[in-house]
């Protein structure tokens, strides 16, 4: 694969937020298993690396809605 120059997107400040916070989680689950090389991973453990991820940037990114937005109901 071949990396693209100049291709990263500027990103808000929520977005930023929520990639930090999904490194944090990507760092606990790492430290929770043990198991420090990607190489090393099973195909369920990596599935379980990707799921925490993906669930701690979207979470944070609802949270961050909610806290600005406040609860809407329809």
């Amino acid at each position: 694969m071949r990396c693209i120059d100049n291709y990263m997107i500027d990103k808000s400040p929520s977005e930023q937020l929520a990639l930090n916070e999904a490194a944090v989680a990507a760092g606990h689950f790492i430290e929770a298993q043990g198991v420090y090389d990607f190489m090393q991973f099973t195909p369920d453990q990596f599935d379980e690396f990707i799921e925490a991820i993906v669930t701690a940037y979207v979470e944070s990114l609802q949270n961050q809605k909610v806290e600005a937005e406040g609860v809407r109901f329809p």
